[in-house]
């Protein structure tokens, strides 16, 4: 339990404007989830996708979001620019997590309106972005939200190929 309760904190120090502490971090973070055989989390952190670390570590386990929100609440007042922000987009991921969880949700709907004014207009505007979000997660019935993410998933099978190549090419008429 304990080494679990140091994911999130670890996450956000990887995001350490001090290199040495944010390599540290990481190695200690993969040890963490290699320890606690989350397969998941440590491709994660090995292929250096921690922008997705935190939606994985909230999907592992969406009843322990209010606890990560609270972990996540002190990193706001980090003075690293990177900290902030790191808190702020796993916020808005808590966010849509929240549903029934009124008194934690308004928690975070007060911190996320604080950092808001924050001094760095990205982490302002990332903000605004996050509660929003939030907000309109919290205010689409479940059902109606699944059904979306049921539509968007046929949609995704059914793209086109692109041909076997793996990337795909345009052209302009110019260079016709």
């Amino acid at each position: 339990m304990l080494v679990s309760k140091s994911l999130l904190p670890l996450f956000f120090h990887c995001h350490n404007e001090n290199t040495r502490v944010a390599e540290a971090s990481r190695e200690t973070l993969l040890a963490a989830v290699s320890f606690l055989k989350s397969r998941d989390l440590e491709h994660l952190v090995m292929t250096d996708q921690m922008w997705r670390f935190g939606e994985c570590l909230l999907a592992e386990n969406r009843g322990r979001a209010a606890e990560h929100l609270r972990q996540a609440l002190p990193f706001l007042q980090s003075p690293q620019e990177p900290l902030r922000e790191a808190a702020v987009r796993f916020m808005g991921l808590v966010g849509r997590v929240l549903k029934e969880k009124q008194r934690e949700l308004q928690l975070m709907c007060r911190a996320l309106q604080d950092m808001a004014d924050d001094i760095s207009p990205a982490i302002s505007c990332l903000a605004h972005q996050a509660l929003y979000i939030s907000i309109a997660a919290q205010s689409v019935p479940s059902s109606r939200l699944q059904r979306m993410r049921d539509g968007f998933r046929r949609l995704w099978k059914s793209r086109p190929s692109l041909g076997g190549r793996g990337r795909l090419c345009c052209w302009s008429a110019v260079e016709n």
